[in-house]
């Protein structure tokens, strides 16, 4: 887990990666506005964080970082995972470069119309490497997907085949 600094052209870039990590809650890769709690059709998914250092600078940042509570009669031992929400926008510039681990086989790119199988597949482990964005007119902050890799578990997943 990591910024990475990036001084292509008169403004640094800062990018967040995340390494080892796994997706919490459902994904919504497609966009369908059904898979989401709110009918929202925005392609996401929320990743975890798993380092807290990271995740408190985030935080401090401006992003929308959250962490997980304990369940009652839980609260002994207890350590919250820390989470953010991931965009994923296809109609950019430079779209994402995501790709399906499966198995021994080469890396599936997967583009606008195949990336809704992230949402039906059983996911091991996932590395991201994510860009920062901050809306001019709200001044609100998000995640967007630059690259990711989603390594499936092929033992677990009926839709392996």
């Amino acid at each position: 887990m990591a910024i990475i600094r990036n001084n292509r052209g008169p403004k640094e870039r800062k990018l967040i990666s995340l390494e080892d990590t796994n997706f919490i809650w459902r994904t919504n890769f497609s966009g369908d506005p059904e898979r989401d709690s709110f009918g929202n059709d925005a392609r996401q998914a929320s990743i975890i964080i798993p380092d807290p250092e990271l995740a408190e600078e985030l935080l401090a940042e401006g992003y929308n970082i959250k962490k997980t509570n304990p369940r009652e009669g839980e609260e002994e031992g207890f350590e919250p995972r820390y989470y953010t929400t991931i965009k994923v926008n296809y109609d950019s510039f430079s779209p994402p470069c995501i790709y399906l681990v499966s198995g021994d086989a080469d890396p599936l790119m997967l583009d606008e119309e195949s990336i809704s199988i992230l949402d039906r597949c059983q996911v091991l482990n996932v590395n991201a490497i994510l860009n920062p964005y901050e809306n001019s007119r709200t001044g609100r902050k998000s995640l967007y997907v630059r690259t990711m890799y989603v390594e499936q578990a092929v033992a677990d997943d009926p839709f392996a085949a």
